[in-house]
């Protein structure tokens, strides 16, 4: 009888080529198969770089130039003669023509806020109240992350509503700075305030505010007008604490009299 051998196959384990390989190998093999979208992307990252430096080059140069250009204009607009009212107004009008080239080539920059305030100065030099309330207006729109040079804008925009006859307008607007606890003008705004009363023969009201300024703004560079207006406007109020105290002089003497006359000591007080 014959017997078949059975053979039995030996066990053999796969090994993928991933398995043996390191990380790093395994990188050095994605980069070779895919050669072409690795460059791809190494170009796009250069490109990127390259252009983000280019535009804050050029941003850097486009501020640099307005503010060169901002401060020949401003030199003309406030160097201008006092004494000769037809070269200073000659002064203003070239001021204003490079202020408004300025908004036309380097709008958005720091030096072209500045310029557009100043352009609106101008125009209210120039007697242009609505044109130079358009500026201000334009320049509140574009610029209200700073509120202290916001305060200094709207304290400008409330002195042409005025002037253009909105005096409710003109109000809001000042209200507006003493609303804001970050501007820096509010002492000059009070006096303002206490002004507009003043000339409207609102006594009670401008010495209310002249007061204000006074206690609230000590340091104020308006301080000491505003005290002066009040000796001006309320002569009674400075008088009144002077004979309250001689009064009360002469009440203590009096006192002091009958306390002798009694035979008491006086105390000092």
């Amino acid at each position: 009888m014959a017997y078949k051998i059975k053979e039995i196959p030996s066990k053999t384990t796969h090994v993928e080529a991933e398995d043996i390989l390191s990380s790093k190998d395994r990188f050095l093999c994605w980069v070779e198969e895919n050669r072409r979208l690795v460059w791809g992307g190494i170009l796009l990252t250069v490109v990127v770089v390259v252009a983000v430096i280019t535009l804050g080059w050029l941003s850097q140069k486009k501020h640099e130039e307005a503010w060169e250009l901002q401060g020949k204009a401003q030199h003309i607009y406030l160097d201008r003669p006092m004494d000769d009212v037809k070269k200073a107004q000659g002064n203003i009008q070239a001021a204003s023509t490079l202020f408004q080239e300025i908004q036309e080539k380097f709008s958005g920059t720091r030096g072209a806020d500045v310029s557009l305030f100043l352009f609106g100065n101008s125009l209210m030099e120039e007697q242009k109240i609505p044109a130079a309330i358009e500026k201000y207006n334009e320049l509140i729109r574009s610029s209200g992350g700073d509120p202290i040079f916001l305060g200094l804008v709207q304290q400008r925009l409330g002195l042409a509503y005025l002037l253009n006859g909105d005096r409710e307008l003109a109000l809001s607007t000042w209200q507006a700075i003493l609303d804001n606890p970050k501007t820096l003008n509010k002492d000059q705004i009070v006096f303002e305030l206490a002004k507009l009363a003043e000339s409207e023969e609102k006594t009670q009201e401008a010495v209310g505010y002249y007061k204000q300024l006074m206690q609230n703004y000590p340091l104020s560079p308006f301080a000491n007008e505003a005290g002066l207006r009040v000796k001006i406007l309320a002569p009674e109020e400075q008088k009144e604490p002077s004979q309250t105290e001689s009064k009360g002089g002469s009440n203590e003497k009096l006192e002091g009299a009958e306390n002798v006359e009694k035979g008491e000591k006086i105390t000092p007080k």
